[in-house]
């Protein structure tokens, strides 16, 4: 690699462009690098597997209640807050318990706001679509005005201005404060597809045939999908807290190869592990037999 030109700028290095200074300190000290870590083997680098932190829970109730608190706490700091949540079976307990917290006056959504995660394109019929699963199961139940919401539009004659539009506003309003996610079977993050690069913000994407196929249990009937729009991997490193929420025994594959993995753009979500504000909150039947220090 050059020592002039860092692939890694999506990562907070603290030797930025100079690789072998880089590789020499791990090499005299034993500590992690500070870039992709498949980057550094390649350079002499010897890492050992770092999970990313996990809170295990005894249900898929406790994740939500976890996850709730930890939206409650982020506004309570900072009433005014910018949040991102996914469309996905995963969040639905969480969004019941925030409702269930609002309407004991728990928690106060007035000045929150939310921007889009990611949302299909191209499809025959927009009315099962990720803003709608969001209005049902989130905006709706708790009342979020429009005002407060900032979605990705996929009329857009432009998708890829439309990308630096909702980038313009993160960079205007941000960095997002608090992010939810669900993975993927194929270990993607929003609509970040395994390969993809590290260090793109939001664009639109080809889907994989994983997603093509997992995506039809969204939609009451058959749906045609084959591109998407989302926030990329970098807006998600740059997020000041990131959650991961895993329930479900069908996750076990994923979880396995989640906490086994090195860092690598082959498994999006495997980027947890670099970020100094990232979690994976799961419960029982999702973690199985998988084995792991750091929980």
């Amino acid at each position: 690699m050059s020592e002039r030109f860092c692939r890694c700028p999506y990562i907070p290095c603290r030797l930025h462009g100079n690789c072998r200074a880089c590789i020499a300190k791990n090499q005299s000290d034993g500590t992690l690098c500070f870039c992709m870590e498949e980057i550094a083997e390649k350079h002499g680098a010897h890492l050992p597997v770092k999970a990313p932190a996990a809170i295990i829970c005894e249900t898929e109730r406790e994740v939500a209640e976890r996850c709730a608190a930890i939206v409650k706490e982020t506004l309570e700091k900072k009433p005014d807050a910018l949040l991102c949540f996914p469309a996905g079976m995963s969040v639905v307990g969480t969004c019941e318990v925030l409702k269930e917290m609002q309407t004991a006056g728990e928690i106060d959504f007035s000045s929150a706001r939310f921007v889009s995660l990611d949302e299909w394109l191209d499809l025959e019929d927009e009315s099962e679509n990720c803003t709608h699963f969001l209005r049902k199961h989130l905006y709706g139940p708790l009342g979020i005005r429009e005002e407060q919401m900032t979605l990705f539009d996929t009329h857009a004659s432009d998708p890829e201005a439309e990308c630096r539009r909702i980038d313009r506003f993160i960079f205007d309003n941000g960095p997002i404060d608090l992010m939810l996610l669900g993975i993927g079977m194929n270990g993607h993050l929003g609509l970040n597809e395994p390969g993809e690069s590290f260090g793109d913000y939001a664009k639109v994407v080809q889907l994989s045939e994983t997603t093509m196929q997992v995506g039809q249990k969204y939609f009451s009937g058959g749906m045609k999908l084959t591109r998407g729009i989302t926030l990329g991997m970098r807006h998600i490193f740059e997020t000041r807290h990131v959650v991961l929420q895993i329930t479900g025994e069908h996750k076990q594959p994923i979880v396995r190869k989640l906490f086994s993995s090195r860092p690598s753009e082959e498994l999006p979500a495997s980027a947890l592990a670099l970020m100094d504000g990232a979690e994976v909150i799961l419960d029982k039947a999702a973690w199985g037999q998988t084995p792991c220090q750091n929980h």
